[in-house]
């Protein structure tokens, strides 16, 4: 039941990184956001894994790197997908990065209950609902291809990355954060030096995006502890449940208007929600 908790708490914590992080783009740059929640996320793990006082276990070496590497890939796919498509086609792709882990976890062993996997399958389908939008008109769709090829992309390869930190938090939950955010920052550096974008970090601002970094982290550190306490299958599902959350914050604290099938998505996730905890 911590596990379910845990995972639960996770996607709120996405979810609240994701509506500071499109509020503060707005107001400052994408690049602005970035550097600085990545490089508040990394502090934050580093000062966890100092306090703890833990050494590095190798276990946890090649899962983290090819995590980090491989949400930089998921990262600028998403973006690249967002610029050129309709959101109301490939948001819903996103969510299907959960698939990724369930099929790992399934496959290794695991075996929920068959009131858990019905409960996984309405979550998903509620998922997929929630994070529907009204599309953004004609003028994207000779785009549309190459967008749901990049969606694809960013769900397989964020499915990839959940399933390398369960991994890597077999051995430390934390080492392997921190390793595989290093990697995705030094990255992250790397373009940035290359395509020297300006940033402008106003004082108002400061606060705002620095939990982006926050959030977020506590959203994935939340989730690779879950993982070590349930079933991979499950946490992952629980843990991907974000665009339900971030719907409701949007509509309390942006005004956001819910379309009724994002009310049915929303209300089918947390029905599935019930049933995979009472499993």
């Amino acid at each position: 039941m911590f596990a379910v908790v845990l995972a639960l708490a996770s996607s709120l914590s996405y979810a609240a990184g994701d509506v500071l992080a499109g509020s503060q783009t707005r107001r400052t740059s994408l690049w602005t956001v970035i550097i600085f929640s990545q490089l508040a996320g990394l502090c934050l793990l580093v000062l966890v894994v100092l306090a703890r006082g833990h050494g590095l276990p190798e276990e946890v070496l090649l899962p983290s790197l090819a995590a980090g590497l491989l949400s930089v890939v998921a990262i600028a796919a998403s973006f690249q997908a967002l610029a050129i498509g309709v959101m109301s086609i490939i948001g819903p792709i996103f969510t299907l990065a959960a698939a990724v882990p369930v099929i790992v976890g399934l496959a290794s062993g695991e075996r929920p209950s068959a009131w858990q996997l019905a409960g996984i399958g309405i979550a998903l389908g509620g998922v997929m609902l929630a994070s529907r939008e009204k599309s953004a008109g004609e003028h994207h769709q000779a785009t549309s291809r190459a967008s749901i090829l990049l969606a694809v992309l960013t769900a397989v390869s964020y499915g990839f990355v959940m399933v390398l930190y369960a991994h890597g938090s077999r051995s430390d939950p934390y080492w392997s954060l921190l390793l595989g955010r290093s990697t995705a920052m030094t990255v992250f550096a790397l373009t940035f030096a290359v395509m020297r974008p300006g940033l402008k970090l106003t004082r108002a601002a400061a606060v705002p995006v620095l939990a982006v970094g926050v959030f977020e982290t506590g959203g994935i550190t939340l989730f690779s502890v879950a993982s070590t306490l349930g079933y991979l299958s499950i946490v992952a599902v629980l843990s991907s449940v974000y665009p339900v959350f971030l719907a409701l914050l949007a509509h309390v604290f942006v005004h956001e208007r819910l379309s009724r099938t994002q009310q049915f998505g929303i209300a089918s996730a947390l029905v599935g929600v019930a049933v995979i905890a009472a499993g």
